[in-house]
């Protein structure tokens, strides 16, 4: 289903009424062959539930294809390569994708969000990198602010609760005779709405690396963790991004995920673009393995696929094809109704300009605990 429901709003009269309606609306449901959405149940006092848990995981993409870089073995193609790089993050418009992302949030409004490829692109002009120089300072795009004004454009109050950083990676462009520095730092960041009680943020980056000799380069990746309070309920939320280039660090990675919060015994909610398909990835596997459920349902409006459209964004038909964005939870029991849903990934959501807001999906989960 994927509009969200609103069958949460709190009536101060007619509370016998809408218990019938809630009756028969629960038994249209049921008619429909929607199983994923049970009846709520109505309190003993009479009062409707309170507002679900809602929460979104949601890759905004950096804005290009970093494989194409990955694959250079002589050192004479990167400051070309490089360039062309720089130019797609400034041709596919964070500024804009960004403000279609947080309406997108506006509309789902989720207590917690999880955020992956928050960048910040700087840029030293001329370079001094390859003679030992000082890094590049000069911020040409910075996600997280964007994003955050955006929001506040929207009229929405979120903060940020917890962020880790991850690769840090500067290059030169151009050529390797007049050359600038490019540096991009790539983090996962958590937000929580305004009226979340936040506690123990925590970052920690894989001791498991992808690195890639033949360019100096080692692709850091981490987790951003939070406790986070929610209607007198506190969850321990965590938000990584998994390697997508070679599954055998993918693999580890998420085992010293899986290990780090294995005597958690808090409430767990685990977001984040895994890079592991559903249903038969590895590391997906592994986590299921390790008690963790996936709230993903399926609804008669889509499969679920949250990855990838065309690097440039511009490709009419959505080009999803694996769904590797997940929302799990552990040491928690699914509540009778829970609703998940997609993002970003309708015609009716594109740009003005015809791009997508990123190339993955968003997938949000809305959990109606009693």
């Amino acid at each position: 289903m994927g509009k969200k429901l609103n069958v949460y709003s709190k009536f101060s009269k007619f509370v016998s009424s809408i218990k019938i309606l809630l009756l028969l609306f629960g038994i249209l449901l049921s008619l429909s062959g929607c199983e994923r959405i049970s009846t709520p149940m109505l309190p003993d006092d009479g009062t409707l539930e309170a507002e679900p848990l809602t929460v979104m995981t949601y890759n905004v993409y950096v804005g290009a294809n970093m494989a194409a870089l990955l694959g250079i073995t002589n050192l004479v193609e990167v400051p070309a390569a490089v360039a062309g790089i720089y130019e797609q993050f400034i041709t596919t418009d964070f500024p804009g994708r960004a403000a279609q992302i947080a309406a997108l949030i506006k509309a789902e409004h989720p207590h917690i969000i999880g955020l992956q490829e928050i960048s910040l692109i700087r840029r030293q002009s001329p370079g001094d990198r390859l003679t030992g120089g000082e890094p590049a300072e000069e911020v040409v795009l910075d996600f997280l602010q964007i994003l955050m004004n955006a929001l506040q454009a929207e009229g929405l109050n979120y903060q940020v609760a917890a962020k880790v950083q991850n690769f840090d990676v500067e290059m030169p462009m151009g050529s390797f005779t007049a050359y600038d520095d490019v540096r991009l730092t790539d983090f996962d960041v958590i937000l929580t709405r305004d009226d979340v009680t936040v506690s123990r943020p925590t970052a920690a980056n894989y001791m498991n690396i992808f690195s890639v000799e033949a360019l100096f380069l080692e692709v850091a990746r981490g987790y951003a963790a939070i406790d986070a309070t929610v209607a007198g309920t506190t969850y321990r939320v965590i938000n990584t991004h998994l390697e997508s280039f070679l599954m055998d660090i993918r693999v580890a990675q998420a085992q010293e995920l899986i290990d780090g919060l294995a005597n958690e015994t808090l409430p767990i909610i685990l977001l984040g673009d895994f890079n592991t398909p559903a249903p038969d990835g590895t590391a997906y596997q592994m986590l299921l393995s390790a008690g963790y459920i996936d709230t993903w349902q399926m609804d008669a409006e889509g499969t679920g696929y949250t990855c990838c459209q065309a690097e440039v964004l511009q490709n009419e038909v959505s080009e999803h094809y694996e769904r590797i964005d997940q929302i799990f939870v552990r040491n928690l029991e699914l509540p009778t109704s829970v609703m998940t849903n997609t993002v970003g990934d309708k015609p009716s959501e594109r740009l003005a300009s015809g791009s997508w807001p990123s190339d993955h999906a968003g997938v949000v989960a809305h959990l109606a605990f009693e």
